[in-house]
């Protein structure tokens, strides 16, 4: 019993010299609880938004894509949405045949700036998204339709023209996954490398 009687008492001599340490501390807040996301420094806070363009191949023949896309800056990471669709006349020609050819994919933005105050500054990022391809083909008599996932990675250089104001320019990859019912096509027809341009309008 005095065994018992001891260890309960050195129990208690404990927890109250733990909660004795931390009423001391004067970092800690009682009403606060501990998490990861409350450590982090969170320095800034924006967001962004404007048009886009992409100068890229499709099949290898020129495409132009034109679009939108804006998201929330948080320190220097960014994260948001985008749509892009093809601007100028396409038809593939020759095995695969399509004609009136359209396609366009939008999705997740995200990406990471790279000494953000400098007025030239690199910028990397990545979109994540769902597309769609559609086209006549001829030799079928019939219009195809396919729906696509596309990843888009890119590297560019940023100019800061204002405070609210940048433009965007860089080159990029897009990959095409699950082309499965374009005649003829796979992936690799649609998947590319390219130049893209931003615009881009906000507080940064």
């Amino acid at each position: 019993m005095k065994k018992l009687s001891f260890i309960l008492l050195a129990i208690f001599y404990a927890t109250f010299s733990f909660a004795q340490e931390f009423e001391s501390d004067k970092s800690y807040k009682k009403d606060e609880v501990q998490t990861v996301m409350n450590t982090i420094e969170i320095k800034r806070i924006s967001g962004f938004g404007g048009p886009t363009m992409s100068f890229t191949a499709i099949n290898g023949e020129f495409a132009h894509l034109m679009g939108g896309g804006g998201g929330v800056i948080i320190n220097n990471f960014f994260f948001g949405g985008y749509g892009e669709g093809l601007t100028n006349s396409l038809n593939i020609g020759g095995e695969n045949s399509l004609t009136d050819f359209d396609f366009g994919h939008g999705g997740f933005w995200l990406g990471y700036e790279i000494a953000r105050k400098k007025l030239i500054h690199p910028v990397i990022s990545t979109r994540l998204g769902w597309g769609n391809i559609n086209g006549y083909s001829t030799t079928e008599s019939k219009f195809l339709n396919d729906n696509v996932f596309v990843v888009t990675p890119s590297i560019s250089a940023e100019v800061n023209l204002t405070r609210f104001f940048k433009v965007n320019i860089g080159a990029e990859y897009r990959r095409i996954l699950n082309v499965n019912n374009i005649q003829n096509m796979n992936d690799d027809n649609f998947s590319s490398l390219g130049v893209y341009m931003n615009f881009l309008f906000g507080w940064f």
